[in-house]
């Protein structure tokens, strides 16, 4: 899983976007989803985003080879590792209430262009 983080703290609220491969999806096992958050968290610590995120903030997510076929799947395991209440460890935000705004998207580029 790799997954790439953008953070504009100049905008309001505040943008984080995510580029996520070969995100899980929501039915998958709990210790995955728990791996999926260490990720999340370690890509934005990476990344210079003050985590936890305790204010509004819009985001902007990119699936890419998700492992669910619909963003839905894709978008409730995110929020179930992204949330402080969820799971264990620290969290992108303290509360997935914060998110404000969401655009998501999908793509299968190894459909395509064949597996990368």
């Amino acid at each position: 899983m790799k997954i790439v983080v953008k953070y504009l703290a100049d905008k309001f609220p505040a943008l984080l976007r995510m580029s996520i491969y070969d995100a899980p999806h929501r039915r998958m096992h709990l210790a995955t989803i728990q791996r999926y958050r260490e990720a999340m968290y370690n890509a934005c610590v990476n990344a210079g985003v003050p985590v936890p995120l305790t204010e509004p903030t819009d985001v902007e997510l990119i699936f890419i080879d998700p492992s669910s076929p619909d963003n839905g799947g894709s978008f409730l395991a995110w929020e179930q590792a992204v949330d402080g209440s969820t799971l264990k460890g620290p969290a992108v935000f303290t509360d997935d209430i914060l998110v404000q705004k969401l655009t998501m998207m999908r793509m299968f580029p190894s459909k395509v262009y064949g597996k990368r």
